[in-house]
């Protein structure tokens, strides 16, 4: 069995996952692991069975699909599939229905996997490039970051083991200012997405699983390039309302041999890049919550 598990991501929007069915198939892949959400409300049902009907259609490469009769939420639909697949494998890649991939995307992840495979400081890696500068005399085709991205990543078994969900990480930031400085360095918006997620207003595996990777000292990689373009900031997101912010050139050239950094090392340049960029994207949508809240 391959060492690498594919997975997609999927619920009720049948056009975003036809175009992530498209980069997919450019992708050569051998088997796609298919989780399908139940319906939330009644008026979901009629686009998920659109979806239904185009992933049972696949005939590019084997699927396993696994269809929920109840609606499990984002949170609970992923984490139940990567504990699912890192079952079976040694590592995995996930797609939501609304993460595009290159068609080298699974390359460029499986070039990732192997690099970094006994490095056990590197938790994370993402097809994803957030439109952050890069600076002009950085030679690397991929760079290191505290922050994980949760469009188009993937992970090990081994780095997965610390995945954790308990409320009370919120209290260990707090108490402890070493492990706050190393939060608001991969981005002023986690904590208070943190704090948010535990009091019930947010729905998100995601900002533990970031939180995780900074407790434990570990890093994540990301390209310079992005293979991934997210199309859910239409309005149609979960968590993404629409937004152009995240709008990113998606590589189009075939693969090309991948220059790593010499050293595990990020960049702070690329790091304070990054770091302005999340907080920035937070503070405004709470500038705009506030403004709306006065109206």
């Amino acid at each position: 069995m391959h060492k690498t598990g594919i997975a997609l991501f999927v619920y009720n929007r049948p056009g975003h996952t036809e175009k992530v069915l498209n980069g997919l198939e450019k992708n050569n892949i051998d088997k796609l692991y298919i989780f399908a959400d139940g319906a939330k409300i009644k008026d979901d049902k009629k686009k998920i069975c659109q979806v239904s009907d185009l992933i049972e259609s696949i005939n590019w490469c084997e699927t396993e699909i696994v269809e929920s009769e109840k609606n499990k939420g984002l949170a609970n639909s992923i984490v139940d599939g990567v504990n699912y697949i890192l079952k079976k494998h040694e590592r995995i890649i996930v797609l939501e229905d609304d993460c595009v991939p290159s068609e080298d995307f699974i390359c460029f992840m499986n070039t990732c996997f192997d690099k970094y495979e006994k490095n056990k400081q590197i938790m994370n890696i993402t097809g994803y490039a957030p439109p952050i500068k890069i600076p002009s005399d950085y030679p690397y085709d991929v760079y290191f970051s505290y922050r994980s991205s949760s469009w188009g990543w993937g992970t090990w078994k081994r780095a997965w083991q610390y995945f954790d969900r308990n409320p009370a990480i919120f209290q260990e930031i707090d108490s402890s200012k070493s492990l706050r400085y190393k939060v608001d360095r991969a981005g002023k918006d986690l904590y208070p997405m943190l704090k948010s997620q535990i009091e019930g207003n947010l729905d998100s595996w995601a900002v533990f699983w970031s939180v995780n990777i900074i407790k434990n000292d570990g890093l994540c990689i990301n390209p310079v390039e992005s293979r991934i373009i997210n199309i859910g900031h239409d309005g149609t997101g979960a968590h993404c309302p629409k937004n152009e912010r995240y709008n990113v050139a998606l590589k189009t050239k075939s693969y090309e041999e991948i220059i790593f950094p010499n050293n595990a090392q990020p960049d702070e340049r690329i790091v304070k890049n990054y770091k302005d960029f999340m907080s920035e994207s937070f503070f405004k949508k709470v500038m705009r919550f506030c403004i709306n809240k006065i109206k």
